[in-house]
């Protein structure tokens, strides 16, 4: 897939203080683009490139979209989980449908040469034994992947009736640095660092796909560029499908003394995925995952060494 020949573009990006939003902006400035990043917090870092903006703000946001000359959205702001925000649909639906929505307005009004939104697995729901690709029914088991698969269809629809150049990254379970909501892999690097044992509830043959944020960052950068668009949707992952043993074993390996006892118990979001499809984005991005869960835990621990962990 060829790629614009003036890759230097002025981007907004949503959630830049989030997992994604901090190793999105490394990326995209190594590449060449002008990243403004905005969030709603700093979570206590000196910060000072991030602009504090609640998506929330359609003024504030217009008027910096403008001011900026900005020319292209990445959005991996909003609520991020299905774990987030439980018994708040109300929240979810005006955080991440109705704020999508006006930014999507935006780059339609101001002619935006990209749209890129970073989706999840979560669309899918509960698909049991069947390989997932993007023709797989979105059938989502929390109003989180419903939120989803409504502004998956707002792109759909302002790219048919508008000719926004707009797409959507179905993204695998995210870890890495700046993680700060629940996940096993960070809760057994900060226990390992502690001393403590990490105990970790799971039925032995749940399939988890995990994918690291910098791969997730270099599929954005990618789509942000890429000359057209064949798909409006495109998987990202690893390319692993792992039980928890299998995970344990490796974080074990990884991560000095790691120490992982497992549990009966059920995870926080229990759709059965078995199979991940992410061949469309090879095919038609050129892009392929770098890092195994392997390598990637040793990369996660060694930012942790550095201090970069949330």
């Amino acid at each position: 897939m060829a790629a614009w020949s003036h890759s230097d573009m002025r981007v907004l990006l949503t959630g830049g203080a989030g997992l994604i939003g901090m190793s999105a902006r490394a990326v995209l400035k190594e590449a060449g683009h002008e990243v403004l990043p905005i969030d709603v917090t700093r979570f206590d870092r000196d910060d000072p490139e991030l602009r504090i903006l609640p998506l929330e703000d359609a003024v504030g946001l217009r008027r910096l979209v403008d001011e900026h000359s900005i020319e292209a959205i990445v959005h991996c702001g909003a609520i991020s989980g299905p774990m987030m925000a439980k018994g708040r649909p109300d929240l979810l639906v005006r955080v991440n449908i109705d704020a999508s929505a006006a930014l999507l307005d935006l780059a339609r009004q101001f002619a935006m040469k990209r749209f890129v939104f970073c989706s999840s697995i979560s669309v899918y729901g509960d698909v049991g034994n069947a390989v997932i690709d993007e023709a797989t029914p979105t059938v989502p088991t929390s109003v989180y992947g419903a939120t989803k698969v409504s502004c998956e269809q707002l792109i759909q629809g302002f790219a048919s009736e508008y000719g926004l150049a707009g797409a959507s990254l179905r993204i695998a379970r995210v870890y890495g640095p700046y993680r700060r909501a629940n996940c096993f892999l960070r809760a057994a690097i900060l226990d390992a660092a502690a001393g403590r044992e990490t105990i970790i509830p799971c039925a032995p043959d749940f399939i988890y796909h995990y994918v690291h944020v910098d791969d997730v960052s270099q599929a954005i950068a990618t789509l942000l560029v890429s000359e057209d668009l064949p798909h409006r949707i495109y998987n990202i992952g690893s390319g692993e499908a792992m039980t928890m043993p299998q995970i344990a074993a490796i974080l074990e390996e990884v991560i000095p003394n790691a120490r992982i006892r497992l549990v009966t118990g059920a995870d926080d979001v229990p759709d059965v995925q078995t199979e991940f499809d992410i061949s469309r984005a090879a095919r038609d991005l050129e892009w392929r995952p770098r890092l195994g869960l392997r390598l990637g835990l040793q990369d996660y621990h060694e930012a942790f060494r550095k201090g970069r962990i949330a």
